[in-house]
């Protein structure tokens, strides 16, 4: 199968080269990988160059800047702007990965083993492996649901990529995706046999404005998605337990400001598609490929 790789990045001098030496001692190849720049002032572009110039199919792009940028909109703007670098150099493909530029991959066959599953299981339409986080020296998960694929490194089967009409421009683009790959008869699934160390996770970099945005965004994406107000209290009460109780407080307080004061970006039929995929998951309903 033909992989395509699309990683944005912006300002990622402290990780990029780790992330591409990752996919260099992979066993297996991308068609090509296109690396936008997000209008850096860091010496990453010069990094990304530099290999560019020692590896084919590693391709340096730079997106202008079209000014503010919004959070989930910003990323999906920069990804479907190497979808056109790829269509414009005529490369084909059968899968594309959006990877991130601060990702450390653990093993060397994780590209073989994700376009193996595409390959044996035609259902197959999203899939990821599971990053984790350093905590005392011990990885912890970042997330532990088998159904969600994680948006650091996302891989998706082109049909299905065109099923769901592509990825929604805003937070909450990496949740409503797999849901709609669902309803569309796909499979979503996250493979635990391949980590990857997640060296700076949303919230813990100082341009994101810290925790308290980072849950306020958090709150932003379920309000964005559609969830129904259990889910929001569900999540606060996770949040309490695994980190802080002032962080679930913060998300229920800006999940039901949101869920009071904004509209879902999801159609109506989509917020449906919402429910009716949380009844699932809790009736414990979901299929996966084994």
């Amino acid at each position: 199968m033909k992989l395509l790789i699309i990683t944005p990045f912006k300002n990622e001098e402290s990780s990029i080269r780790q992330t591409i030496e990752s996919i260099a001692k992979q066993t297996t190849t991308p068609e090509a990988w296109i690396l936008v720049d997000d209008n850096s002032t860091d010496t990453s572009p010069e990094i990304v160059k530099e290999y560019s110039h020692r590896i084919n199919f590693i391709h340096y792009y730079t997106k202008e800047n079209e000014g503010a940028r919004a959070t989930g909109k910003n990323v999906i703007d920069v990804f479907n702007f190497g979808l056109a670098k790829a269509a414009e150099m005529g490369i084909g493909w059968d899968v594309v990965l959006k990877l991130d530029a601060d990702l450390v991959i653990d093993r060397t066959d994780y590209l073989e083993f994700i376009l193996d599953k595409f390959y044996r299981y035609p259902a197959l339409g999203i899939a990821s492996g599971a990053t984790y986080i350093l905590k005392n020296g011990r990885k912890v998960i970042e997330s532990k649901h088998k159904w969600h694929t994680q948006g650091p490194n996302k891989f998706y089967r082109k049909e299905c990529f065109e099923a769901i009409g592509g990825l929604r421009p805003y937070k909450g683009w990496d949740g409503i995706d797999d849901i709609l790959a669902r309803h569309k008869g796909y499979l979503t699934e996250k493979f635990f046999e391949q980590q990857i160390w997640h060296l700076y996770p949303t919230q813990t970099r100082h341009t994101e404005g810290g925790i308290k945005s980072g849950v306020k965004r958090e709150a932003a994406s379920y309000q964005n998605r559609d969830y129904p107000v259990y889910m929001f209290i569900l999540k606060a009460l996770k949040l309490a337990k695994e980190r802080k109780v002032y962080e679930g407080f913060l998300f229920l307080y800006y999940g039901l400001k949101q869920k009071a004061l904004t509209k879902p970006l999801v159609t109506n039929e989509e917020g449906k598609i919402v429910r009716d995929f949380l009844k699932q998951r809790f009736l414990k309903k979901i299929k996966y490929t084994a």
